[in-house]
C-alpha cells in the first residue's frame, strides 16, 4: 500500500455518509462521492453524485478535500445541504427569476416536441404566469407565494394555474414545493350543474336547426361519439364500416390515440354514418383555436347549448346505459381518474333514478319469466 493510499483511507475513516476518491493515474484528482439531494433540473429524488474538488491527489490536496467532505456531511446531516456554493463556472446555478425561467423553458423544449398546440399550451399554462414574476429578483418560495396570492383568488382556476406553474419552477430549482401545491387545491374545473346539460330530446331538436351538411355531421359526431370539437376534423372514419361503427382519433390530439364508440339513441333522426366536414380553414391553428371556430357557429344557430355540452351529455348517456366508467374513459380519450372526478360528478338524481328503474324492471321481468 502506498503512502498516499494510507492517508486516503485514514481520511475516509472519519466520514460516514461520503467518501473521498482518487481519480486518474499517477497524481490524479480528488473527488467526493455519496448520496446527495438532486441537483436542480435533475428530478426530486436524492441521487449518487461524484463531486470533483479540483484538488490534486497530494497530502495538501487531501487535507482540503477532507475539509470540504466534512462540511458537506455536516450539512447533509442537518438537512441544510445546498448545491449552490459547490458548483463552478458553467455548472453554477442561476440565481434570478429570469435565469431560472430561461433554464426551465429551455429544458422543457429539450424533452417536448415544439408543435403549435404544445407551444400554445405551454405559453398559457406557464409563460404567462412566469411573466408576472419580477425577473431580476432572486427566486424564492416566498416570492412565488406572494405573486400567486396577489394575482389569484382561492379555489379558482386562476389560482390552480399559478400554483402549478410556480411549483414546477420551484421544483426545477430545487426549492420546496409543498406549500405551493397546497395553495392550488380546492378548485374543480368541472363544477357544472348536470341539469344544465341538454336532454337527448333537446339534442335531436337542435340537430333539426342545422341545414349545412358539414356542420350537421360535426354535430352528429360530437353527439354520438362524444368527440372534442377539434377531434372531429382529424378523426379517421374508416371504422364506420365496421360491424360496430367506430371513429379513430389519432395521436396528434389532446390525449393521444383512442377509439370512440357510438352512444346512439334509437329515436334520434341522425346516425353520424355519412361523414362530411364543414368548410373551416384550419391551417396553422391549434386545437383550442379550432374549437373556438365551432362555438360561434352553435351560438349563431341558437342551439341552446355549447359544443362541449354534447360531449358531456355523451358521458351522462353512457352512464345511464350502464357502461363501466373505465370503458367510457377510454372511448372519450381521457384517464379513468378524470372520468371519475369530473364527468361522473355531473350525474344528478334524475340519472340515478333512471338507472334504478332500468335495473328494477329487468329484475322484475326476470322474476316473472321464471
Amino acid at each position: 500500500m502506498t503512502e498516499f493510499k494510507s492517508r486516503l483511507d485514514a481520511a475516509n475513516e472519519g466520514l460516514e455518509l461520503l467518501s473521498i476518491r482518487k481519480r486518474g493515474n499517477r497524481t490524479g484528482k480528488l473527488s467526493i462521492r455519496g448520496m446527495f439531494p438532486a441537483k436542480p433540473g435533475d428530478g426530486e429524488s436524492p441521487k449518487h453524485y461524484e463531486y470533483a474538488t479540483g484538488k490534486p491527489a497530494t497530502p495538501a490536496g487531501l487535507r482540503i478535500a477532507k475539509a470540504i467532505a466534512t462540511e458537506m456531511e455536516a450539512l447533509l446531516v442537518q438537512g441544510r445541504f445546498d448545491w449552490q456554493p459547490y458548483l463552478k463556472g458553467t455548472q453554477r446555478l442561476p440565481e434570478t427569476v429570469g435565469d431560472w425561467v430561461e433554464r426551465y423553458v429551455a429544458n422543457h423544449w429539450e424533452h417536448t416536441p415544439a408543435t403549435p398546440d404544445k407551444k400554445a399550451t405551454f405559453r398559457n399554462d406557464y409563460v404567462l404566469h412566469f411573466e408576472k414574476l419580477p425577473q431580476d429578483a432572486p427566486l424564492t418560495v416566498e416570492l412565488l407565494e406572494r405573486v400567486l396570492l396577489k394575482h389569484s383568488a382561492p379555489a379558482t382556476r386562476s389560482r390552480k394555474g399559478y400554483a402549478m406553474a410556480y411549483w414546477k419552477l420551484a421544483g426545477f430549482a430545487g426549492l420546496p414545493v409543498e406549500t405551493l401545491k397546497r395553495l392550488g387545491q380546492g378548485y374543480n374545473a368541472k363544477q357544472v350543474n348536470p341539469r344544465n346539460l341538454p336532454s337527448d330530446e333537446e339534442i335531436a331538436l337542435a340537430w333539426e336547426k342545422i341545414t349545412d351538411p358539414g356542420w350537421r355531421w360535426l354535430f352528429e359526431a360530437m353527439a354520438v361519439y362524444g368527440l372534442r370539437p377539434h377531434e372531429v376534423f382529424v378523426a379517421r372514419v374508416e371504422g364506420l364500416q365496421n360491424e360496430v361503427p367506430v371513429l379513430e382519433v389519432p395521436d396528434e390530439t389532446k390525449t393521444g390515440w383512442h377509439i370512440a364508440f357510438p352512444m346512439q339513441m334509437e329515436d334520434w333522426p341522425f346516425t353520424a354514418m355519412e361523414p362530411r366536414l364543414p368548410t373551416v380553414k384550419l391551417e396553422g391553428l391549434t386545437n383550442r383555436q379550432i374549437g373556438m371556430k365551432v362555438a360561434p357557429r352553435f351560438k349563431a344557430l341558437q342551439l341552446g347549448f355549447v359544443p362541449y355540452d354534447l360531449r358531456h351529455a355523451y358521458a351522462r348517456r353512457g352512464y345511464e346505459l350502464g357502461f363501466p366508467p373505465e370503458f367510457l374513459a377510454r372511448s372519450m380519450g381521457h384517464s379513468y381518474a378524470v372520468h371519475c372526478n369530473t364527468y361522473k360528478a355531473w350525474i344528478g338524481q334524475d340519472t340515478d333514478l333512471k338507472i334504478y328503474q332500468t335495473i328494477m324492471r329487468a329484475k322484475l321481468s326476470a322474476h316473472r319469466g321464471g
